[in-house]
C-alpha cells in the first residue's frame, strides 16, 4: 500500500476512534439517565446532569483545541489525554453513587476526549477530501456506537451504575490504542509560515452554533429512549440490542452525508434533514407500541448521522488551517450534554410530550441559523477553502 493511503487509513482509525469516545458518552447517556434515578433515586434534572457533564467537558474543550493541536502531535494527546478517560471511567465505577465524584471524573474525560476530537477534527479539516473522510470516520464511530450501546445495557443490567463505568473503562482503553499508530499535524496549506488568525464572521458563529443546537435539539429524543422503551414494556436488553442494530444501519447516513456533503454542498440537506429529525421525534415520543417506536427511530436517528459530517465539513471549510473544525467538533457535540440536561428539566417539569415540541422548535432555529450560514459563502476576510 503506497505510504500516502496507509497514512490516511491511520488518520481514518485515530479520528473514529476520538470519535468514539464521544460517541461511548452517548451510548451510556440513555442508559445511565435511567439507571441513576432507579438505582441511586437521583431526581431526572440531577440525572441529566451527571450524563451530561462528558459533554460539557467536550465543550470547554474548544477553547484549547485548536493550541494543543498545534503544539502536540496527535499520537502524543492520546497517550496522554487517553490515560485520563480511563482513569476516569475507572474511578466513576468505583464512586458511582457520589454525586461530586461522578460529576467531576466525567467533566475530566469530557474535556480529555474534546481536545481529541478537536486535534483529530483539525487534521481532517486541512485535507483536500473533508467531506468524505468526516463520513468514514462518523460512520466507523457510529458502526462502533452500536456496540457499545448493546454492551453498556447488558452490564449495567448485570451490575448496574458501577457495570456501565467498568465497561467503558475497558472500551476506552482500546480506543486509546487505536489513536496511537497515527503521528501527524495539520496540513497547512497557507504559504505563510506563521499561523493564520481566526476570523470570527457572523457566517462561522452561525455554522457552530447551527451544530450545536441541531445536535442539542436532536438529542432530546435520544436521552429518553430508554424511558419510552420501558413504557412499551420493552426491557434493557431488548431495547439496547434493538437500537444497537438501528445504530448499525444507520452508519451508512453518515457516509452518505459526507458525500453528498462534498458533491453537492450543505444548504438543501441540511433543511430537509431538520424536518426529518422534528417529525421523526414526534412519532418515537407518540409511538402506541414498540413496532412504530422502533420504525420511527429511523428518521429520527438517520437525521443526526447524516447530518453531523456534513455540519463538520461545513465548519471547516471556515479557515485554511482548520481552525473552526478543531473549534466546531467539540462545541457540537457538546450538544448532547445541553440536550440531556434540557430533556432532564423539560420531562420533569411537562412530561415526555415536551420532548418533540421543543425538537421542533430547535430545528426552526436551525433552519434560521441555515440562512445566515449560507447566504453569504465568502463574506470578507474569510480565507476560506474553496468548496
Amino acid at each position: 500500500m503506497p505510504s500516502i493511503y496507509l497514512r490516511e487509513a491511520k488518520l481514518l482509525l485515530a479520528g473514529a476512534a476520538a470519535y468514539s469516545m464521544s460517541t461511548l458518552f452517548s451510548a451510556m447517556k440513555p442508559v445511565l439517565l435511567t439507571r441513576f434515578v432507579d438505582e441511586n433515586g437521583w431526581s431526572d434534572a440531577l440525572a441529566g446532569l451527571a450524563v451530561a457533564m462528558p459533554f460539557v467537558g467536550i465543550a470547554l474543550a474548544a477553547f484549547v483545541a485548536p493550541a494543543a493541536s498545534r503544539r502536540y502531535a496527535l499520537r502524543t494527546l492520546a497517550l496522554a489525554l487517553g490515560s485520563v478517560l480511563v482513569l476516569s471511567e475507572i474511578l466513576s465505577a468505583l464512586n458511582p453513587g457520589s454525586v461530586l465524584m461522578v460529576l467531576l471524573l466525567q467533566l475530566a474525560g469530557g474535556i480529555a476526549v474534546g481536545v481529541l476530537m478537536g486535534a483529530g477534527s483539525r487534521i481532517v479539516a486541512t485535507r483536500a477530501t473533508p467531506g468524505a473522510l468526516f463520513g468514514a470516520i462518523d460512520m466507523v464511530a457510529v458502526l462502533l456506537m452500536s456496540s457499545m450501546i448493546a454492551a453498556v445495557g447488558a452490564a449495567v443490567g448485570y451490575a448496574g451504575l458501577a457495570g456501565g463505568y467498568g465497561v467503558a473503562a475497558v472500551i476506552a482503553f482500546g480506543l486509546t490504542l487505536l489513536m496511537l499508530p497515527f503521528d501527524g499535524k495539520p496540513a497547512v496549506r497557507s504559504k505563510s509560515s506563521a499561523p493564520t488568525p481566526l476570523v470570527v464572521t457572523p457566517r462561522a458563529l452561525a455554522v457552530v452554533s447551527m451544530g450545536v443546537v441541531f445536535v442539542s435539539c436532536s438529542g432530546l429524543g435520544f436521552t429518553y429512549m430508554f424511558s419510552v422503551a420501558q413504557s412499551l414494556g420493552i426491557s434493557y436488553a431488548s431495547a439496547g440490542a434493538g437500537i444497537g442494530v438501528l445504530l448499525l444501519v444507520s452508519a451508512l447516513a453518515c457516509l452518505v452525508g459526507g458525500w453528498v456533503s462534498s458533491r453537492f454542498g450543505s444548504t438543501k440537506p441540511l433543511a430537509v434533514a431538520f424536518l426529518t429529525c422534528a417529525l421523526g421525534w414526534y412519532w418515537v415520543i407518540h409511538a402506541p407500541n414498540a413496532s412504530v417506536f422502533y420504525i420511527a427511530l429511523v428518521p429520527a436517528v438517520f437525521s443526526l448521522q447524516f447530518n453531523f459530517p456534513v455540519l463538520l465539513d461545513l465548519a471547516g471549510s471556515l479557515d485554511e488551517e482548520g481552525q473552526w473544525g478543531a473549534i466546531a467538533a467539540p462545541l457540537q457535540t457538546s450538544g448532547f450534554a445541553w440536550a440531556a440536561i434540557l430533556a432532564g428539566t423539560l420531562v420533569g417539569a411537562f412530561g415526555l410530550t415536551a420532548i418533540p415540541v421543543a425538537t421542533g422548535a430547535g430545528m426552526c432555529v436551525c433552519l434560521a441559523l441555515l440562512w445566515i450560514a449560507t447566504s453569504d459563502q465568502a463574506p470578507s476576510g474569510t480565507p476560506e477553502r474553496a468548496r
